[in-house]
């Protein structure tokens, strides 16, 4: 920019909302920009909940081995098949809310083959085996047999 006040040639200097000569230090533009405030009741997005993503973040936490880290991006990806065909089975189902992430780890793990023996577990022994058998029966329907094929070998293991 060419200065007005000392006609010298200046990339400027910016400081708040106007940029200064950094020959003579006259104003060279003023660049008010007005932004809206992130706290305004009429502006707030409404919050998307991702059960995916939070289960990325559970993995993270919870496996600390390379092992398991290293097989990441399967697990999820095995986790939202789990999630889409018991959405289409929910007629079938009778659960209300879906399954437990500690459940979840150690079926995905199982269908993997990666150990999984220092995982959380449920207190609640009698509640893991009925979830673990109730994903052992999504594993068998016809939804995820035609979405994805009836052996596990064909879950994309070529990434690897």
């Amino acid at each position: 920019m060419i200065c007005a006040s000392c006609s010298a040639e200046s990339t400027g200097i910016r400081d708040g909302n106007a940029i200064w000569c950094d020959n003579c230090g006259h104003v060279l533009k003023e660049d008010i920009q007005y932004v809206t405030g992130y706290c305004q009741s009429h502006s707030c997005r409404t919050q998307v909940y991702c059960r995916v993503k939070r289960f990325g973040k559970y993995i993270r936490k919870v496996c600390k081995g390379d092992s398991v880290l290293q097989h990441y991006h399967q697990i999820v990806d095995l986790y939202s098949r789990f999630e889409f065909s018991w959405l289409r089975n929910r007629d079938l189902s009778k659960r209300i809310y879906f399954f437990a992430k500690p459940v979840m780890l150690q079926m995905c793990c199982h269908q993997l083959k990666l150990e999984c023996e220092n995982f959380p577990r449920l207190k609640d022994k009698n509640r893991e085996v009925d979830q673990l058998r109730e994903l052992t029966e999504i594993r068998a329907s016809k939804i995820w047999e035609l979405m994805y094929g009836s052996k596990m070998g064909e879950c994309r293991r070529s990434r690897e």
